[in-house]
C-alpha cells in the first residue's frame, strides 16, 4: 500500500493508539473492508451526490491528484487479541456515505468491461470484491444505493473508451482520501465531531468558501491573493456574511422564480444556488447562458487594465462589476467580490442583520436617505411576527437595489414597507408561511395583493412601473407604528387644516 502514516503511541499501552494514513480509494476498496455498523444512519446519498463527486473527480484530474476528504475508523483493543487468521474489520465511524459511493461508482465502471483495459479490469474486480452493507430494518439504504448505481451506469455509458480508461485510473490511484484509525471508541466519536464541527456548527457559506478557495486556488496559483480574499471574508462576522447570503439573498433567489422557501432555510442542500462558472476548458463557460457574465468581467478586466494610471491618480473611477442576484456567479475569485459587494449594500441599507457589526450595531453605515423608514420600522412591536415581516422587507429593499440602484431610494423603500407591513395589519399571527405566500403571490387574505412583487422587480425596465403602483387600501393598521407607516394619523396641525378646508367646502 503507498501511503503516508503517521502516529501517536500512548506510552501506558505501547500500542498506536491514533494512525493516519493518505491511502488512494484502489487501496480502500481493496484492503480496507471496513464494518458498518448498525448505529449508522441510512446511506443517504441521492443521484445529485453522486453526480457532483463524479463531475469534482473530472475536473480535478487535470490537477493530478484530489483528496476525498477523511475516514474514521474504530479499531478496538479486542481486534489484536484475536487469534483467527483473518483480523475483524474495523468499524467506520465517519465516511460510509462516500466509502459506499466510492463502491457504486467501481460498480458502474466495471459495467463498461468490454472498453477497459485488462488492468483496470483486476483492480475494480479486487475492489468490489467482499464488500458487504450491513440488513437495515428501513428502505432507505437499499433504494438510494440501487438509484444512485442506476444514474452512475447510465454517466458512465456517455463516457468514450479513453475517457473511461482516463477516468478510472484517476479515480484509483490519484484520489485518495486521509483515513484515521482510532483504538478508543468514544475517542473516535470525540473526533467526529471535531471534525463536524470545529468549535462551532459550521454555516453552509463555511462550504462555499471552501468551494470557491478552492476554485480561485487553481485558477490563480498566486498565494498572495487567495491570502487577501481570506483576510477579506474574515474581516465580516461569519454570522452576518450567512445573514446576508441565508436570509437576503437566498430568498429573493426563491421568491423571484416563484419557488418556496425551504422549511429548514438555506441548508448545505442550497449552496449550488451560489456556485456558477468555472473559468477553464472543462469548465461550463462555454455555454451560452455564461457569456454574458464572463463578457462583463471581461470588461471590467480590460478598463481597470487599460486605465491602471488613471485610476492610480483617482482621475477615473474604479469601474464595479454589475453584479445581479438572479445571475450566475463566476466561481473563485469572483465569489468573494460578489459577497464583499453584498455585505457592503446591506450595511448601506440597513439591513446587515448582525447586530455584531459595526454598521448594524451604531447605523454608521446606513444610509441617510433611509432614515426615515428605519425610524418608523425599528419602532414596530418586538414579536416573531414583525420580525418575519422586516426580513420580507428587506429582501425587497435589497431585491430593489439589485435592480435600479439608489434611484428614489426614499419613496422605494416606504412603497417596500408598506407592501411587507400589510401583512400585520390583515393577519392576527404571522408565519413564515404566511411571509412565503405573501412574497411569491400575494397573500389571498390582503384584498388585491395579487401577483409576485419581486418577479415584477426584476423585470421592470423602470423603477417608476413598480413605485407607481397602487397599494391596496388599508382601513386600520393596529398598532400606532403600523398606523403612521400607512399615514393615518396626522400630526395637530394638519388634521385642523384639513378640517377647516373641509368646513369651507
Amino acid at each position: 500500500m503507498s501511503a503516508q502514516s503517521t502516529s501517536t503511541i500512548d506510552p501506558h499501552l505501547g500500542d498506536p493508539q491514533l494512525t493516519a494514513s493518505v491511502e488512494s480509494v484502489k487501496d480502500i476498496l481493496a484492503t480496507l473492508r471496513p464494518n458498518i455498523p448498525s448505529y449508522q444512519r441510512p446511506y443517504a446519498w441521492t443521484a445529485k451526490n453522486v453526480t457532483e463527486l463524479v463531475d469534482d473527480i473530472r475536473r480535478f484530474r487535470p490537477s493530478g491528484r484530489y483528496r476525498i476528504g477523511t475516514f474514521i475508523l474504530n479499531h478496538s483493543a479486542e481486534d489484536d487479541s484475536d487469534h483467527c487468521s483473518r483480523r475483524p474489520r474495523p468499524n467506520i465511524v465517519d465516511g460510509q456515505q462516500r466509502y459506499l459511493s466510492f463502491a457504486l461508482i467501481a460498480h458502474a465502471l466495471l459495467s463498461r468491461a468490454s472498453d477497459l483495459t485488462d488492468r483496470f479490469i483486476e483492480d475494480l474486480s479486487t475492489a468490489v470484491d467482499g464488500i458487504s452493507i450491513p440488513r437495515r430494518r428501513d428502505d432507505r439504504t437499499g433504494h438510494n444505493l440501487r438509484a444512485n448505481h442506476d444514474h452512475l451506469r447510465t454517466i458512465v455509458s456517455r463516457w468514450s473508451p479513453d475517457e473511461l480508461n482516463d477516468f478510472t485510473e484517476f479515480f484509483l490511484n490519484d484520489c485518495d482520501v486521509v483515513v484515521l484509525r482510532v483504538r478508543d471508541l468514544d475517542a473516535a466519536f470525540q473526533m467526529f465531531d471535531s471534525q463536524n464541527t470545529r468549535g462551532r456548527p459550521l454555516f453552509p457559506t463555511d462550504l462555499l468558501k471552501a468551494h470557491h478557495l478552492r476554485e480561485f486556488s487553481r485558477t490563480d496559483p498566486s498565494r498572495g491573493s487567495v491570502l487577501e480574499a481570506v483576510r477579506e471574508w474574515e474581516q465580516v462576522p461569519p454570522a452576518e456574511i450567512n445573514h446576508v447570503i441565508a436570509a437576503v439573498l437566498f430568498p429573493i433567489k426563491q421568491w423571484t422564480v416563484n419557488r418556496p422557501m425551504p422549511r429548514d432555510g438555506f441548508s448545505p442542500h442550497d449552496v449550488d444556488l451560489f456556485k456558477g462558472i468555472r473559468e477553464d476548458a472543462q469548465g461550463n463557460g462555454r455555454y451560452r447562458w455564461a457569456h454574458p457574465v464572463l463578457l462583463a468581467k471581461a470588461a471590467v478586466d480590460r478598463f481597470h487594465s487599460d486605465n491602471s494610471t488613471l485610476l492610480r491618480h483617482g482621475v477615473v473611477d474604479a469601474l464595479d462589476f454589475p453584479f445581479q442576484i438572479t445571475q450566475p456567479v463566476i466561481d473563485g475569485e469572483m465569489f468573494f467580490r460578489m459577497v464583499s459587494h453584498y455585505v457592503s449594500e446591506a450595511r448601506r441599507a440597513g439591513i446587515a442583520g448582525d447586530a455584531s457589526s459595526p454598521g448594524a450595531e451604531a447605523g454608521d453605515d446606513r444610509d441617510p436617505r433611509l432614515a426615515e423608514v428605519h425610524e418608523m420600522l425599528d419602532a414596530m412591536p418586538p414579536g416573531t411576527g414583525y420580525r418575519y415581516v422586516r426580513e420580507l422587507f428587506d429582501c425587497l429593499l435589497m431585491a430593489y437595489l439589485d435592480r435600479f440602484g439608489w434611484y428614489d431610494v426614499e419613496h422605494a423603500a416606504l412603497f417596500l414597507a408598506r407592501y411587507a407591513y400589510l401583512l400585520r395589519v390583515h393577519l392576527q399571527r404571522v408565519y413564515p408561511a404566511s411571509v412565503d405566500i405573501h412574497a411569491r403571490r400575494g397573500h389571498d387574505r390582503i384584498p388585491d395583493a395579487d401577483g409576485n412583487l419581486f418577479a415584477d422587480i426584476v423585470h421592470a425596465l423602470d423603477p417608476r412601473s413598480i413605485l407607481d403602483r397602487p397599494l391596496p387600501s388599508v382601513d386600520e393598521a393596529g398598532s400606532e407604528p403600523l398606523r403612521r407607516l400607512y399615514g393615518l394619523i396626522l400630526d395637530t396641525a394638519e388634521r385642523d387644516e384639513e378640517t377647516q378646508r373641509e368646513g369651507i367646502r
